[in-house]
């Protein structure tokens, strides 16, 4: 779901009266051999914060070192403080469930990573069906990029979640 003028009310409404689910994943880097090493969630019921998850994993890969100084976790940390990577995909679509509204800011990077999470360790991806806001297509930087259109630009009001580590997820409040 794209987030413009017409569709933010209805994502506001159902922040309001509904589920929705904030995540941020961080990685160990950006290409198709990377890993998801920490997901993080935030489950928000009719506009107040019901619980949180946050996952630390296991890579089965190398770190790269401009992954590891974004966001701050190194081999050694997730070594001893990660899950298994089938584990935590597990715990994270339960967490998740099927009645809820996913946001993430480039929830199109989060996903693609969950995907290819679950392709390596041949699991079912159940976030199929379920509705993404993508928080990145309303942000003040993108809107600066496109011409000025004060009347259409949608009105964001947004606050960040550290849930935990690096993950910081943008609610839509």
């Amino acid at each position: 779901m794209r987030i413009n003028a017409k569709t933010l009310p209805l994502i506001a409404a159902r922040a309001r009266n509904g589920r929705v689910v904030a995540f941020d994943t961080e990685t160990t880097g950006g290409t198709a051999w990377d890993e998801i090493c920490q997901i993080a969630a935030a489950e928000f019921v009719d506009g107040a914060l019901a619980r949180t998850l946050a996952l630390y994993v296991r890579p089965t890969c190398p770190m790269n070192p401009w992954a590891e100084a974004i966001h701050g976790l190194s081999m050694p940390f997730l070594r001893e403080h990660g899950i298994a990577p089938e584990e935590a995909m597990r715990r994270f679509f339960d967490f998740v469930g099927e009645d809820a509204l996913l946001v993430a800011h480039n929830a199109a990077f989060d996903l693609r990573m969950l995907r290819q999470e679950c392709g390596k360790f041949d699991l079912c991806f159940a976030c199929e069906g379920v509705e993404v806001c993508d928080t990145r297509r309303a942000s003040p930087r993108r809107w600066r990029q496109q011409p000025r259109r004060p009347r259409r630009r949608p009105r964001l009001r947004g606050r960040v979640l550290q849930v935990a580590g690096g993950a910081a997820l943008t609610v839509i409040g």
